[in-house]
């Protein structure tokens, strides 16, 4: 896998976090109906599916990286669904100029073959779980438009708060439920024991609303995200003759990943087929590789702490440990593996730690403190030149009656974006009560930002 990655990572000539995401997702859909990862408290163990979302902007190559990753799986799906295709057409020539009774009785000794699909990407949560519930065992929901999952109509809708707690359940136990009038097409019903997985290319500006919101985050959904969010190389991929000479389908790297990827399709999948659950062994974890899990969760736990680095991000932390052990799984079975053993966990953990790290810094960037963003608008205001003379000294009275809706809400609220303005050097005072603008402060800000 980490050739592979390094491989499409130089040809594509895209992030290399870019081209691992795609590789890892592409390996979490094989892993997913072969084996469970261990779970600490249930013997049966947990899915090994895991969502993935990875940032990159327009132009970074996603999708081309995406098609080298997942190339043979996609050449599977496509022979699959041009046998459907085929066997379909042979039932309904066959059933041709049969009518009523006739008709029912040949179709009920000759169904139709289930749909192969096991590849979404322009889709929402609703047919996928319709899906699920008709008998359809394992699925990825995979695109390279991630706006259109985080941001479109599955997390639009009036029903986005049970579709997020479909998507959580489906990645905990791999269950779905769902109640509706007998008039629905995609009608009532549940499944038990699928498994699903996310795979979404995004670019930033498409999901910075979805990343932000609270009930995203708070309700668990995001932080059971693998995430990464690359800095862009565009400006530095400059291509030479020998580069042009060098073809992605006949790196060796490329092969034996491909290779490995047809000999695990070929291996039997855990699947029922008369129930359509996914059952496939729990792959233990050795005693090294315990150690190395239980080395990493108490690192995650403690970091955070009030003074810790993801004080601020404790869902995604506290996930942290389960996702370790998912990934593991995949990783040992791309390795052939039946246990997971210490290498493969320590590669998990840097892996995970890696994306909390990326959450960490996204979050940062992203999302800039609310106090100070208010603070801004009220300084913007006060040096608004329709208003400048009148506001250049000013009382904090004057402010709670005249100024923005924000500061003649509350005394309190008032006081405290004056202090954070104070605190910055934006305001000067002497008292507290008495303000005035600080035209240095603005001369400099001018200068660093031309």
């Amino acid at each position: 896998m980490r050739d592979a990655t390094r491989a499409i990572a130089e040809h594509v000539q895209a992030p290399l976090a870019l081209a691992a995401q795609c590789v890892i997702g592409a390996a979490v859909y094989l892993a997913q109906t072969r084996v469970n990862a261990p779970h600490i408290h249930n013997a049966d163990g947990m899915p090994s599916s895991i969502f993935l979302l990875t940032l990159a902007d327009s132009g970074d190559r996603k999708s081309e990286c995406r098609r080298l990753a997942f190339k043979k799986i996609d050449e599977a799906e496509a022979r699959a669904r041009t046998n459907h295709r085929e066997a379909c057409a042979e039932v309904t020539t066959m059933a041709g100029g049969l009518k009523g009774k006739q008709l029912e009785r040949f179709m009920a000794e000759h169904p139709l073959p289930a749909d192969p699909r096991t590849q979404y990407s322009d889709a929402t949560f609703e047919p996928i779980a319709g899906a699920f519930i008709r008998g359809m065992p394992a699925a990825t929901w995979d695109t390279d438009e991630g706006g259109q999952v985080l941001g479109g109509a599955s997390l639009k809708a009036d029903t986005r708060a049970a579709t997020l707690g479909g998507l959580v359940k489906a990645f905990d136990t791999g269950s779905f439920e769902r109640t509706r009038s007998q008039g629905n097409m995609e009608g009532s019903g549940f499944a038990y024991n699928r498994r699903l997985s996310l795979h979404l290319l995004a670019q930033a500006v498409t999901v910075a609303d979805a990343l932000a919101d609270p009930l995203l985050r708070g309700q668990g959904f995001l932080p059971r995200f693998l995430f990464a969010s690359p800095t862009s190389i565009a400006g530095t991929r400059f291509l030479t003759a020998e580069q042009l000479g060098r073809k992605a389908y006949a790196d060796p790297r490329l092969q034996r990943y491909w290779a490995r990827c047809e000999a695990i399709a070929a291996t039997t999948q855990a699947i029922d087929h008369e129930t359509g659950e996914v059952k496939p062994p729990v792959l233990p974890l050795t005693p090294e590789a315990e150690q190395d899990w239980l080395e990493f969760y108490n690192e995650a736990e403690g970091e955070q702490s009030p003074l810790g680095k993801f004080t601020n991000l404790r869902p995604f932390a506290g996930r942290a440990g389960e996702i370790a052990r998912r990934l593991a799984a995949v990783f040992a079975c791309l390795e052939g593996q039946t246990e997971i053993d210490d290498e493969c966990m320590t590669r998990a953990a840097a892996i995970v730690r890696y994306s909390l790290s990326e959450w960490r810094r996204y979050t940062d960037s992203a999302v800039p403190d609310p106090m100070l963003q208010q603070a801004a608008a009220l300084m913007a205001w006060l040096r608004d030149p329709k208003r400048t003379d009148d506001w250049q000294k000013f009382h904090r009275d004057k402010l709670g009656k005249s100024g923005p809706p924000a500061t003649r809400k509350s005394a309190k609220e008032r006081d405290r974006l004056l202090a954070v303005l104070v605190a910055h050097h934006h305001l000067l005072t002497t008292d507290g009560k008495q303000f005035t603008v600080n035209t240095v402060a603005e001369t400099a800000e001018t200068a660093e930002s031309q």
